[in-house]
């Protein structure tokens, strides 16, 4: 494909790509300062509801507490019999219920177990004790439950089976100084407490209140409502989990309410589903209390984002024209100029280079590179038969490199290899005899460890050199590995395998190593074997291990000959 239609393509492509960018961008931005207003307004929003649920909350829990600490109560607290002391604290009760927002109260005694009331209509005037508390009943649980927690101000959201009312009780421990002596407290209306406070908002916006294991305490609607929850410490069954879509969310909140509970923060926020919705969800921890309150505002209803999708289209047609003109003065001023020179560029790789096929020189960056091409191209023809001949000496000393070991400039175990399978050929169909020197450096480990590893290195290069010295020139050497050295010997017979092996060993040790303050004296142990008729890589030079492996036995510095056949007790001690 020409450059032209790719540059169309790329173009193409570019819009594309270039408009997704900058719609994700724009749409990143938009909801970037969607999420700021958010969360700025649902932090103003959170704490004015709790301020709105609180105030009344706190106005009866005030006037709870100092209802338990009526001296009248006390007294008749300690001595529930008492009926003249019973008759003073009820015109007390009723006293205070005429201050009580819901002009009700509630006195729960712990010593006879009698709970009395009476409400806003005076219904109960003159038998203001209702019953008596069973703790089997799971309907009196609540009361002591709350005398065991000794939590000295408590909100419990209850139905009252015996009185027949579901409300938000306001619990006050009845104590003179360290003696529980009973609850005390009122009751707000739910449905007017909700109504008031939870559904005073539009349907974008939902408020809650829930206890630190997320179990719902006040909600809009009362099914959802986790009622008697001081008498159910297990997993709340009316949850955050049932008004929001997956249990990430509400690990979401849990982590809110655990952040704010171990930092000074007056509110967090975190986004949630509900309903397949986005809501933004602002917690505030209300300590009076010991809840938390929730607002969820519906993210989408607040700014939409399709407000936004004026500005991403004005962008997208501006990027569209920009680009179209880009690609007009590309094919002007690059794309002809380049198809131009590509054309001289075939002329140059056939061997034929007319300078007038190349494009008018121009001030500028297409120009100068047609000025450079010029002086390439004549030197390209110049430069390729000198790189043919480097390509041709680099591959010949990087064939010599892997061949030949590096330290003892020897052959290594690949050319070693390679050229003991090319005589064993020629061995099998001439039938010359060939023959194997496995050589093997005594106590290298010694010289290593007690003159160091460089005159280690420089004892294997002695043995090298030595090596070399004594073979014929179309014998092979190699250093077949750590201190182990490979001969391979043509024409040869048993009596000059024989007679080569031990000149080697009287070589090295005749021939001391001499280092600037010592000689280092060395020994060779020797391993030969002649080639057989049947014998392959693996088989020859399994004999020559077993041999060097029985001179080795024998004491070291010395020859021996592999005559026997390999058992394979041979073949297990050679490895």
């Amino acid at each position: 494909m020409n450059l032209k239609p790719r540059f169309l393509l790329f173009t193409t492509a570019l819009i594309v790509v270039s408009g997704l960018a900058v719609w994700s961008s724009a749409r990143h931005q938009a909801e970037d300062i969607i999420n700021q207003w958010a969360v700025r307004y649902a932090e103003k929003q959170v704490l004015y509801d709790k301020t709105r649920a609180l105030q009344p909350i706190l106005r009866e829990m005030a006037l709870s507490r100092q209802f338990a600490s009526s001296p009248h109560i006390l007294q008749w607290a300690h001595t529930p019999d008492d009926e003249q002391l019973r008759a003073r604290a009820i015109r007390e009760m009723e006293n205070y219920r005429q201050n009580f927002t819901d002009n009700s109260y509630f006195v729960a005694l712990h010593k006879s177990g009698h709970y009395y009331h009476n409400n806003a209509a005076n219904e109960y005037a003159g038998r203001q004790l209702r019953y008596t508390l069973d703790p089997q009943k799971p309907q009196d649980r609540w009361f002591y439950d709350v005398i065991e927690q000794q939590r000295t101000v408590h909100l419990n959201v209850n139905p009252d089976v015996e009185l027949g009312v579901t409300k938000l009780w306001i619990d006050v421990l009845l104590r003179d100084g360290d003696e529980i002596l009973g609850v005390i407290g009122t009751g707000m209306e739910l449905e007017g407490f909700i109504d008031q406070v939870l559904q005073d908002s539009d349907s974008d916006m939902i408020s809650l209140f829930v206890d630190h294991r997320g179990a719902i305490q006040l909600y809009s609607d009362p099914s959802l409502i986790n009622y008697a929850s001081i008498s159910n410490p297990g997993t709340p069954f009316n949850s955050l989990g049932r008004l929001l879509d997956s249990p990430a969310d509400v690990q979401r909140i849990e982590s809110a309410m655990a952040e704010l509970s171990s930092t000074n923060e007056a509110v967090t926020t975190r986004f949630v589903q509900r309903d397949n919705r986005r809501y933004l969800a602002g917690i505030v921890y209300v300590p009076e209390i010991d809840w938390y309150e929730i607002t969820l505002l519906d993210f989408e209803s607040l700014l939409p984002l399709s407000s936004f999708s004026g500005i991403l289209l004005i962008c997208g047609i501006t990027l569209l024209l920009a680009l179209l003109i880009f690609n007009l003065v590309l094919g002007h001023v690059v794309l002809r100029p380049l198809r131009q020179l590509e054309q001289a560029m075939h002329g140059v790789s056939r061997g034929n280079f007319n300078a007038q096929s190349l494009p008018r020189v121009q001030p500028n960056e297409i120009g100068r590179l047609v000025t450079h091409f010029k002086c390439m191209a004549q030197s390209v023809l110049e430069s390729r038969q000198e790189l043919e001949h480097k390509v041709q000496l680099r591959t010949e000393a990087l064939e010599k490199l892997t061949r030949t070991d590096p330290l003892t400039e020897l052959l290594n175990r690949r050319g070693m290899a390679e050229q003991i399978r090319t005589e064993l050929q020629h061995c099998h169909c001439h039938g010359h005899g060939l023959g194997i020197i496995w050589l093997d450096l005594d106590h290298f480990k010694i010289i290593n460890d007690q003159y160091g590893h460089t005159q280690g290195d420089a004892a294997l290069i002695h043995i090298a050199e030595l090596i070399r010295a004594q073979i014929r020139h179309g014998d092979g050497a190699a250093r077949w590995g750590g201190d182990e050295f490979l001969v391979l010997l043509h024409d040869c017979d048993l009596s000059r395998l024989n007679a080569l092996s031990l000149r080697l060993c009287d070589s090295v040790a005749q021939n001391p190593l001499q280092t600037s303050t010592e000689a280092i004296s060395l020994s060779i142990s020797a391993g030969t074997c002649l080639c057989r008729p049947d014998d392959n890589l693996e088989t020859l030079l399994r004999r020559a291990d077993l041999a060097l492996y029985d001179a080795k036995k024998a004491g070291r510095n010395r020859v021996h000959t592999h005559h026997r056949p390999p058992t394979a007790t041979d073949e297990h001690t050679s490895q």
